[in-house]
């Protein structure tokens, strides 16, 4: 297995480079610019990343190799001073257990002080003092590396010296398992249930993991993804089988130092376990035994390419960073961009049938070996009969490996229906627009356009920003109106089914998502730059030519019962009961007449869509947008009514609710809420009290091993009202947190901390109006509810007093509050 895998893998990614490299051999790979690697005087490793991701702010790791956890690290640790400036543990602990290697996270240390950053590397290294273990200093955040290499210099000195010989232990051996394995967990869940199957593989060769081949397992694992699990979304929807979740996992080389895995997981109803188990079981078996066709890779590749687009124009974190680069030290995992990946993925100059074929290869050596299986039930069950399980696995491997099916599962279309004549249209008006800094058409039906272009990143962000939401609409029961936005999916359109219309978008890289709100509804995603004419086609056959399909929404009724409500849902559901126009979604509020409900609705919007704009923000030039809006915009309907806001009863609960759960991860989750108007200071001024809450509550959890973390928003209708969300893993101090927001809701805040949170605030929205997904948020905001936060966004910030900050604080605090404990 591991010889022919390898080597399909090693054929690939030789044949990507045929062109550029001789003989047998594979270049390596180039290293992220941002990121700097050396060894210190003391022999032990460093690397620094500067990341202006979070100005003022930068986390720190210590890796030790080979070196589990001790408790007594965790109680040597100077907790008390780590907290007090709001350098929290992660859920468990500071130390984390990663694959027989200690990690130790030092997560938001604020380097603007000079006094914590030096205290802070005075821990670090005291702790890679403590252990004569191959160690690696990771930093990334806002440093200057000059100065900061400087510092760990002078530091090291404490650190005795490092001789440390083939730290990496044994030579890595896949060796097959005698059998299968079955596991069954008995886990309270109520009705539902999960099943998963994994297969092992053999990890990347550890010569080949900073080479292309490492890049290509990468492609290829995700081409895997993307086939396997839209085959077995099919089939369990053919099969009239209930799922919650369908999820698919990859743990590569990069992640661990022994075997790789894939695995499917399932959540069903206990009674269809067995059946989901055999559709998994029976499509992959397909997989193996027949591949896939040219046809349907082809339009695979299709379907991932904006994803990897994507992918490469993603700014990293500094936690990213912290992990890629304890990654390459543990594991020797590469530490190219990702736009290498994208590069890689792109450039391809491998034909269809060729590539086709080395992926039926990796596939058939991944399934094909019964033993590197594992199948997991996770249930409460009264028992089950691991070799029962086991003799059906293979009885529907069986079966689907010997007649192959008939199904069609490539994502091509017929397209006709899309192509509709539009009448002719003139472009009426010119003018700049602020939020955006781009300009704003106004077109002679009365429909406006904002277009920005930000080039360079070889896609678009678009939202078609329509006047009404679930304010407008009558009969809506609690948590209904949240399921609106899917309906859209659910709609036949341009002469194909509802399943198709959503491959016909897949395949041509186009996200569409529809986001109803209290007052207005947005569909929105991002598309290829190319791929302006497509979308515009597609958005007119919903606005015009859809129709209701009760099969996908009968499918669509039956999965959602057994998807279980986030905890931000059941939180504003405790905060907000009997609101009925919540766009949050409540299982018990989706039924037989929600459909019905949504058609009336978007059918009201369609009719008048110059009573909404659209934006286009993104690499496309101008002359092709403004010519393909000439071409298209005539085709949607308007009319001179606008829609008319409805007022609504809203009376959230007052004091504070409290519930205990037992189902999911141990921790403490809090919705604060008061009436405060929405202003550009108080704009600005939430993300700066959200972090000043954050460190109080961190300080109050000190030796509790809980995380924190806090976002924060605003309502503006029916009434404005701020919110924070709090939520505290790892453990189930209650108490603790209540602590922690009664401080930060009555201590005074330090010149220099206020300073350095102004500066990040303002460093934040300059790096994040640079992206055109936060663009079109913020023409959202300003067209959809009439509030500009971005214009005059740095005098906001400087608007921003110690005194309004904490009036902000005592007011939430003295609001209402609900709250969740899972024990």
């Amino acid at each position: 297995m591991p010889t022919r895998l390898f080597h399909t893998v090693f054929c690939l990614a030789f044949l990507v480079f045929s062109r550029t490299v001789p003989a047998q051999t594979l270049p390596s790979l180039p290293m992220d610019g941002k990121i700097q690697r050396g060894s210190l005087r003391c022999g032990v490793t460093y690397y620094m990343v500067k990341n202006d991701e979070v100005k003022g702010y930068a986390d720190f790791a210590v890796v030790r190799r080979g070196e589990a956890p001790a408790r007594a690290a965790e109680e040597g640790l100077d907790t008390r001073f780590l907290s007090r400036h709001g350098i929290g543990p992660r859920p468990g602990g500071f130390f984390q257990e990663n694959d027989g290697s200690t990690v130790l996270h030092l997560d938001r240390v604020p380097v603007y002080d000079a006094n914590v950053l030096d205290s802070t590397l005075l821990v670090t290294f005291a702790q890679v003092a403590a252990s004569r273990a191959d160690e690696a200093v990771i930093v990334s955040g806002d440093i200057d590396p000059v100065e900061f290499k400087k510092k760990m210099d002078i530091f090291s000195m404490m650190v005795p010296q490092h001789f440390v010989e083939n730290s990496r232990g044994p030579d890595y051996v896949w060796e097959p398992w005698v059998m299968p394995s079955v596991i069954w967990k008995d886990r309270p869940m109520g009705d539902r249930g999960v099943v998963r199957v994994a297969y092992a593989s053999p990890r990347t060769p550890q010569e080949q993991m900073n080479t292309a081949q490492a890049l290509v397992m990468g492609i290829l694992s995700r081409e895997f993804q993307t086939i396997a699990v839209r085959r077995i979304e099919r089939n369990l929807r053919d099969a009239g089988i209930p799922y919650g979740r369908l999820d698919f996992s990859y743990l590569n080389s990069t992640e661990t130092s022994g075997n790789e895995e894939y695995a499917v997981e399932v959540q069903t109803d206990r009674e269809h376990m067995e059946a989901a188990m055999k559709i998994i079981s029976g499509t992959l078996a397909g997989l193996d035994g027949f591949g896939v066709p040219v046809e349907e890779f082809t339009d695979a590749k299709k379907v991932m390419m904006a994803g990897m687009v994507s992918r490469g124009n993603e700014t990293l974190s500094n936690r990213k960073y912290v992990e890629r680069c304890t990654a390459h030290f543990l594991y020797g995992a590469n530490l190219a961009p990702y736009a290498e990946e994208t590069r890689l993925f792109a450039r391809k100059n491998v034909p269809d049938s060729t590539e086709t074929r080395l992926f039926n290869q990796f596939s058939n050596s991944l399934l094909n070996q019964l033993s590197s299986l594992t199948l997991e039930y996770r249930a409460r069950l009264d028992s089950l009969d691991e070799n029962n399980a086991l003799f059906q696995y293979n009885l529907a491997y069986l079966y689907g490996s010997t007649f192959k099916e008939s199904k069609d599962y490539s994502w091509q279309r017929d397209t006709s229906g899309l192509e509709v004549a539009c009448p002719r249209i003139k472009l009426k008006e010119t003018k700049p627009e602020p939020v955006s800094g781009g300009v704003l058409w106004t077109f002679s039906n009365g429909i406006r356009v904002v277009y920005k272009q930000v080039p360079g990143l070889r896609n678009f962000h678009y939202s078609l920003l329509l006047g009404g939401g679930l304010s407008g609409v009558s009969g809506l029961v609690e948590g209904e109106g949240g399921y609106f936005g899917d309906m859209l999916s659910l709609y036949d359109a341009g002469g194909m089914s509802a399943p198709d219309f959503r491959d016909h978008l897949a395949v041509n890289g186009i996200d569409m998502e529809a986001q109803v709100a209290l007052t207005y509804t947005s569909i929105r995603g991002q598309a290829p730059s190319s791929k302006l004419p497509t979308l515009l086609k597609a958005l007119l056959a919903v606005a015009n030519g859809r129709t209701v399909n009760r099969g996908e929404f009968d499918i669509y009724l039956r999965n959602a019962k057994w998807a279980r409500e986030p905890v931000d849902s059941r939180l504003y559901a405790m905060m907000y009961p009997g609101f009925n126009y919540s766009s949050k979604k409540y299982a018990a509020g989706l039924n037989p007449g929600t459909q019905a409900k949504a058609a009336q609705f978007y059918e009201s919007l369609f009719s008048r869509m110059n009573d909404g704009m659209l934006f286009i923000v993104g690499d496309v030039d101008e002359p092709t947008v403004r010519r393909t809006l000439l071409r298209y915009l005539g085709g949607f309907r308007t009319q001179r009514s606008a829609a008319a806001r409805k007022t609504l009863r809203y009376q959230p609960r007052l004091g504070t609710v409290t519930h205990h759960e037992t189902e999911g991860n141990k921790g403490v989750h809090v919705r604060l809420d008061a009436e405060y108007p929405l202003s550009g200071i108080n704009y600005a001024m939430s993300g700066i009290a959200a972090e000043v809450l954050r460190r109080h509550i961190v300080e109050a959890l000190d030796g509790k091993g809980m995380s924190v973390d806090v976002t924060t928003g605003f309502h503006t209708y029916p009434q404005e009202r701020l919110w924070m969300l709090i939520t505290c893993e790892g453990g189930t101090d209650l108490d603790a947190v209540r602590k922690g927001i009664r401080k930060a809701a009555s201590s005074p805040v330090s010149a220099k901390d206020l300073n350095a949170w102004k500066a990040m605030a303002l460093a934040d929205m300059n790096r994040e109006l640079a992206e055109p997904e936060t663009i079109v948020t913020a023409l959202v905001a300003r067209y959809g509810i009439g509030k500009d936060m971005v214009t005059h966004y740095k005098e906001s910030v400087n608007g921003v007093s110690a005194t309004r900050l904490t009036d902000m604080l005592s007011t939430l605090a003295a609001g209402s509050a609900a709250e969740i404990v899972v024990e």
